[in-house]
């Protein structure tokens, strides 16, 4: 069953065309990624789902829904979190601090009611707490849970980064080069816990990277872009030895 589906997708900058007639579809409950030289056009892919651009041309359907005409503040509300390839967090805040920032779509008390801190603010606050603290447990963060995020190594801020998104519940992850900055055994790691949310949590991943032997572990269906435009979609194997993907992107 189809999650997420886009349609004949065009976006340009000035005079560079980002995306030129873009067509795939995301089944639900698979992992599902998108590789492509440097400028092929997947970042922008990502934030026409986010709703950071608004695309020239096309249809991006979420299970059902026209993304494009919902807010950009809205969409998380729908069930689509994201990370970024570049780890954005409050690094001054702790690992819990900033998991529970990722509830916030999940809050309901108003303003009125957190001033009085009412029953039922209360009730709620726990509730975000236990999701939270699900999510440490989910991904072993136990031992940073109290911390500063500047005070952890990098691979850590990657992890919370991830905990971030999945606090939020998502339907369809979108995740930006997650092992970008990692060494070997972070990126296998990093392979664990997207195998994990994909079969424990039922999360449907979209995947934007460049190792390739991460893809092809982690990935059900591969995308291929070049130039904006698709080159090639199928199985991890049949995409990496598919000739055109070996002079576009692998290198011969």
């Amino acid at each position: 069953m189809k999650l997420l589906e886009i349609d004949d997708l065009a976006l340009a900058f000035g005079g560079v065309q980002a995306l030129a007639g873009v067509s795939f579809a995301v089944q639900r409950g698979e992992v599902f990624s998108i590789i492509g030289p440097n400028g092929a056009g997947k970042t922008t892919i990502f934030n026409v789902i986010s709703r950071l651009y608004a695309p020239d041309r096309g249809r991006v359907h979420f299970d059902g829904r026209d993304l494009v005409r919902v807010a950009p503040h809205a969409v998380i509300g729908l069930g689509i979190a994201r990370t970024f390839q570049n780890v954005e967090l409050f690094e001054h805040a702790t690992v819990m601090d900033n998991l529970l920032l990722g509830r916030h779509v999940r809050f309901t008390t108003g303003f009125v009611r957190e001033l009085l801190f009412l029953p039922s603010v209360r009730r709620e606050e726990r509730e975000h707490r236990e999701s939270a603290e699900r999510v440490i447990d989910f991904l072993d963060l136990q031992r940073y849970r109290d911390a500063p995020i500047g005070a952890l190594p990098y691979g850590a801020r990657k992890i919370v980064e991830l905990g971030r998104a999945l606090v939020a519940e998502p339907a369809l992850l979108l995740l930006d080069e997650p092992s970008s900055g990692l060494n070997a055994e972070e990126t296998e790691e990093m392979a664990y816990w997207i195998g994990d949310i994909q079969q424990d949590l039922g999360v449907t991943v979209m995947m934007i990277e460049h190792d390739m032997s991460l893809v092809g572990e982690v990935s059900d269906r591969v995308l291929v872009l070049n130039h904006g435009r698709v080159l090639v979609e199928g199985a991890p194997q049949d995409v990496q030895r598919h000739p055109e993907v070996v002079r576009a992107y692998l290198g011969q």
